[in-house]
């Protein structure tokens, strides 16, 4: 069986809480479709990736899905929502971590990738394949996603040091966008 990756396009958030270490988004978005190459359409379900929710710690988050280096960090929550798999990812205090972070908050660095194995698949009539059930083998961050806005890097949780009403009003407004 052999490891698929696909990416996913997001818009980065920030929020006022946490160290600074941690971000968050949808990893895979349910219910979209989208063209792989000229010959696969595909759709994640609900339920794809319900296993994994139980051993998150054991999902590694890559940079562009490079298995040759150290990983960036690891999966502190992994869940499904109506909007996808959401995750919550810890980066490690590395150079190669504070270069990603540092990529991710000035918006570069906004998509997030699967890799996965295909456990379940089915074919619809107009011939869409519907992800039933896959196993995750980790989450990358990438520049460019397959999915568009649907997979997203949403939130780096940082904490504000004495924040004063400007910089509240600052992470509030991108918060609400």
């Amino acid at each position: 069986m052999s490891l698929e990756t696909r990416r996913y396009e997001s818009d980065l958030e920030v929020r006022a809480e946490g160290d600074g270490r941690t971000i968050c988004g949808i990893c895979v978005p349910y219910d979209t479709e989208a063209r792989i190459h000229p010959g696969l359409v595909e759709v994640f379900r609900m339920g794809a990736f319900e296993a994994v929710t139980r051993a998150a710690h054991r999902v590694k988050l890559l940079q562009g899905h490079d298995q040759q280096v150290l990983p960036l960090g690891k999966a502190t929550t992994l869940r499904e929502d109506k909007k996808g798999l959401y995750g919550e990812f810890r980066i490690s205090k590395t150079d190669v971590g504070d270069q990603a972070l540092e990529l991710v908050r000035d918006g570069v660095l906004t998509n997030l990738s699967i890799g996965f194995q295909p456990l379940k698949d089915r074919k619809t009539s107009n011939g869409v394949v519907e992800r039933l059930k896959a196993h995750l083998a980790e989450v990358s961050l990438v520049t460019f996603g397959a999915y568009g806005e649907a997979a997203s890097v949403q939130a780096v949780r940082e904490i504000i040091e004495k924040p004063n009403l400007a910089q509240l009003e600052n992470v509030l407004a991108k918060i609400r966008r």
